[in-house]
């Protein structure tokens, strides 16, 4: 496929082609990790899970942060325990909050 990857995690997605999409999580392009990981988010494929909860721990707050509200929207049940654990940890105040966010709406898994 031609074009950006900017534009590859916009095929994904409009496609659901959730192994793109993981591969394109670990990209070295920022912006392009979080795209691929909000669209894991909106496809809401249990596929998306593992990366995902991997990438609780990345060095990068903003892909902690995407990462947590991804899992919130896949709404798997094993989620809730990592988010919980990474949230534990979080020392970054914005991440935390969207980890706790991410928590609310895993509540009832």
């Amino acid at each position: 496929m031609f074009g950006n990857k900017h534009s590859k995690v916009a095929h994904a997605i409009e496609k659901g082609k959730v192994s793109a999409l993981v591969d394109l999580v670990h990209d070295k392009d920022e912006s392009v990790r979080i795209e691929a990981i909000d669209g894991l988010g909106k496809l809401k494929s249990n596929d998306g899970v593992n990366p995902l909860t991997s990438l609780l721990h990345d060095p990068s707050g903003e892909v902690r942060k995407h990462a947590a509200l991804a899992l919130a929207e896949i709404g798997d049940a094993h989620s809730k325990a990592h988010v919980a654990f990474a949230a534990d940890k979080e020392k970054d105040a914005g991440v935390k909050a969207a980890m706790v966010e991410a928590l609310s709406k895993l509540k009832d898994y």
